[in-house]
C-alpha cells in the first residue's frame, strides 16, 4: 500500500479494473470523527453558540432532522457554527480532529466483511482509497481498521468533487470508464462526476430516499458487496445491465471533508 497526495498521483497504466472507495462514512464508520471535529471547535465559541452547535449535531446524528438539512456530519458542524466562524478556525479544528483520530483517541470501525471482500478481490482489481482528508496518520488508521493489507493505494487531499476531473482520467489511463467503480456515501462528492463520464457507481444512500441516480445503491456498504463483486467479474456487463439516467450534480458539499 502506498499513500500519495492527489497532486502527486503517477500510477503507471494497469489492465486491472479500478475500485475507488471513499473513506469517511464509507469504509471508516462511527460518529466519533464528527464529534472530534465539533469538540475541537466548541471551546472557541460562546456558551449559547456552543450549545446550539452541540444540540444541533446531536439531533442530526440521531436522525432527528430533515435528511436534506445537511449533506453529512462535517457539513452539519460547519452550518451549525454559522458564517461568523472563520475558515481558518474550522480548518484548525478539522486538523485537530484528524490528529485525534490517527492517535487512536476516536472510536471508528470498518464495515462488516470489508477486509474479507477486498482480500477476495485481490490481484483482480486495483483497490484505491480516495479521500479528501489529508494524510495525517492514514497508514496507522487503516491498520486499526484492518484494511492496511487489502488496499493497494491511498490518495489523500483529493478535492472531490472537482478533483475527480483530473483524477478520473489518471486512474483510467485511457481505459473504458466502465472499468472504474466509484463507491461512496456522498452523491455529489463520490458519484456525480464518475457517473457523468460513464464510470460504474455504487451509492451508500443511508436514508434510502435519495432519488439521484447510481448504478447500484444500498443503505450500507455491505449491501453493495454483491454489486461490487458483479462489477469486478465483468465491468462492461455491469454497466450495460444498470443504466441510470444521469442527473445534474447537486449543490457542492459545504465541508468537502469526506
Amino acid at each position: 500500500m502506498r499513500t500519495v497526495p492527489a497532486a502527486d498521483l503517477d500510477e503507471p497504466a494497469s489492465d486491472r479494473p479500478v475500485l475507488v472507495l471513499d473513506f469517511d462514512g464509507t469504509v471508516c464508520l462511527g460518529d466519533g470523527p464528527i464529534w472530534a471535529y465539533a469538540e475541537a471547535l466548541l471551546p472557541g465559541l460562546d456558551g449559547e453558540h456552543a450549545r446550539r452547535v452541540s444540540e444541533g449535531l446531536s439531533d442530526f446524528l440521531a436522525g432527528n432532522t430533515d435528511p436534506g438539512d445537511f449533506s453529512d456530519g462535517y457539513s452539519a458542524v460547519v452550518r451549525l457554527a454559522g458564517p461568523g466562524v472563520a475558515r481558518a478556525t474550522l480548518d484548525a479544528a478539522y486538523v485537530a480532529s484528524r490528529k485525534a483520530l490517527s492517535a487512536g483517541e476516536v472510536d471508528v470501525h470498518s464495515p462488516d466483511g470489508l477486509p474479507q471482500l477486498l482480500a477476495e478481490l485481490g490481484d483482480a482489481v486495483r483497490r484505491v482509497l480516495l479521500t479528501n482528508a489529508p494524510d495525517i496518520g492514514m497508514a496507522m488508521l487503516l491498520d486499526r481498521l484492518g484494511l492496511a493489507d487489502v488496499i493497494d493505494e491511498v490518495i489523500t487531499s483529493a478535492g472531490k468533487p472537482d478533483g475527480f476531473d483530473t483524477l478520473l482520467p489518471q486512474l483510467l489511463d485511457g481505459a473504458d470508464p466502465a472499468k472504474l467503480l466509484s463507491v461512496g456515501d456522498m452523491w455529489v462528492n463520490d458519484i456525480s462526476r464518475p457517473l457523468q463520464i460513464g464510470c460504474a457507481t455504487g451509492y451508500v444512500d443511508r436514508t434510502g430516499a435519495d432519488p439521484r441516480p447510481a448504478h447500484a445503491r444500498a443503505t450500507t456498504l455491505p449491501g453493495l458487496y454483491p454489486a461490487i463483486r458483479g462489477w469486478a467479474a465483468d465491468p462492461h456487463a455491469f454497466v450495460e445491465q444498470y443504466r441510470p439516467d444521469v442527473a445534474e450534480p447537486g449543490a457542492p458539499n459545504p465541508s468537502s471533508r469526506s
